[in-house]
């Protein structure tokens, strides 16, 4: 059975809406290209179908869903500059005192002398820097070392947090995310182990996007936006012709 105008509308329709809702992911993705740790996004989209005869109806935008494949890592010459190679995030307190996670490690020493993110929000650690210290080493595994006094000691530890689904987790902006029911209860251990990846000191973790890709992506959905564009004028016109002929 041919479809009808309304269905070749509906059709149009909503593949203009689902290519402008792409177009949407696509653009975050490269405005973030040179944001640390950012890991792109995709739209999955499905297919509408009518409940009796199964015709497709249209599509929709189901869901998004990260791409947590690593980005690469670049030194730095700041030893609070971390990444993460492998699994897990970093915890920072948020003013309301609740946790969010990040894996960008773009840290620094605040006035008061707290490891703090971009934004000022303190680094989730169990040590403090003193004021007289000279130097700075943080391991693979998250101890953190200091200088006083020509001589090194152990200060503390950053541990990293991971959870049994971090697809689940949700982006609260600023390279931040929080726990969800999806992502499941956050599961906090050292670097180094329990699954977790090391921390690298006086280096960052690149965007994960690639450009050339999603450059590619968008010029195929502006392309089929204009399919659909076209698809659209021109049925509704010759809807409006059989509308005119039937007076």
């Amino acid at each position: 059975m041919l479809p009808s105008f309304t269905d070749i509308l509906n059709i149009s329709r909503t593949g203009m809406l689902s290519r402008t809702q792409n177009m949407d992911i696509i653009s975050n993705n490269l405005a973030n290209v040179n944001t640390p740790a950012f890991k792109q996004t995709r739209g999955n989209f499905q297919e509408l179908l009518e409940n009796t005869s199964k015709k497709v109806k249209g599509t929709l935008l189901s869901n998004t869903q990260r791409d947590l494949k690593q980005g690469d890592l670049e030194a730095s010459d700041s030893p609070y500059h971390l990444a993460i190679y492998g699994e897990g995030y970093f915890s920072v307190t948020l003013p309301d005192n609740t946790k969010a996670y990040t894996r960008d490690g773009l840290f620094q020493l605040d006035a008061q002398r707290n490891i703090v993110n971009a934004d000022g929000y303190r680094l989730v650690w169990n040590g403090s820097i003193p004021e007289n210290t000279q130097a700075v080493q943080i391991n693979e595994q998250g101890v953190v070392s200091v200088m006083v006094n020509n001589k090194w000691r152990d200060v503390g530890r950053i541990q990293l947090t991971n959870f049994t689904n971090p697809l689940g987790l949700i982006a609260v902006g600023d390279n931040l995310f929080i726990e969800s029911e999806a992502s499941g209860t956050p599961q906090t251990n050292n670097a180094d182990s329990n699954g977790l990846g090391k921390i690298i000191s006086h280096s960052r973790e690149t965007s994960n996007v690639n450009w050339a890709d999603q450059v590619t992506q968008m010029m195929i959905t502006q392309r089929g936006f204009q399919l659909s564009l076209r698809t659209f004028q021109q049925t509704d016109t010759m809807l409006g012709l059989a509308l005119a002929m039937r007076r």
